[in-house]
């Protein structure tokens, strides 16, 4: 456990310690630009504030949704999301494992659509800060009751629909791709209820199976290593 950590946390670095510096745009300063310089749908068309916050939140979490799925759909993008799944266990630190090549160019595609939308600057921090902490909590493993399980996976993502969504399985792997709004996968038919195998659901690449491999080094690498 202490490995899968270790390189977990070293990931955290390197995105959020190391990447800002190489961006010339994170969301929110993109949001703060577009503002300064009247850029974007909202300031075009003049919507109102509270109705450009609300928009804001939805489209960014629609945009994460589509990215999701593109990194599970096109070949190439899922060599770099390989290594969010290749995690054989399943704990919050996962929510951290991102490729930097893949955090890039989620960060591209997340900055674009501020811009073009002109989306305010609290309501991108706020987006920004949801889906981070949600992302936390989706990733924690945490037991809820059934009942409140059925309640709240209706309004936002919960560890238990997530759970499924990092199965072995690449059919389910593919499945639950929302980040905070579950609603989008019952729209485009990627909801899933629970897993084929219950609680004995096996996290994890099939072809990755060896915890104390996946090192900081060989998590950097492996998009562009040969599959075994």
């Amino acid at each position: 456990m202490r490995s899968r950590w270790t390189a977990n946390l070293a990931l955290l670095a390197v995105n959020h310690g190391v990447l800002p510096f190489l961006v010339p745009l994170s969301n929110a300063g993109a949001a703060w630009f577009a503002a300064g310089h009247g850029l974007g749908l909202f300031h075009a068309m003049e919507v109102p504030s509270l109705v450009a916050f609300a928009a804001t939140l939805i489209i960014l979490d629609g945009t994460r949704f589509a990215l999701h799925r593109l990194f599970h759909q096109v070949p190439w993008l899922w060599r770099l999301h390989r290594v969010h799944h290749s995690d054989v266990d399943f704990d919050l630190t996962v929510g951290l494992r991102f490729h930097p090549v893949e955090a890039l160019l989620v960060n591209a595609a997340l900055v674009a659509v501020v811009l073009s939308l002109g989306a305010p600057f609290w309501a991108v921090v706020a987006s920004d800060a949801l889906t981070i902490a949600h992302g936390l909590f989706a990733h924690g493993n945490v037991a809820l009751p059934p009942a409140v399980d059925r309640v709240l996976r209706r309004l936002v993502v919960t560890p238990a629909m997530h759970t499924t969504h990092h199965s072995v399985e690449r059919d389910e792997a593919g499945s639950n791709l929302g980040s905070v709004l579950p609603w989008w996968d019952h729209l485009f038919g990627t909801y899933r209820e629970r897993p084929r195998a219950g609680e004995a659901i096996v996290f994890g690449l099939d072809d990755e199976r060896d915890a104390g491999r996946l090192g900081i080094a060989r998590l950097l690498a492996l998009p562009f290593a040969a599959r075994r």
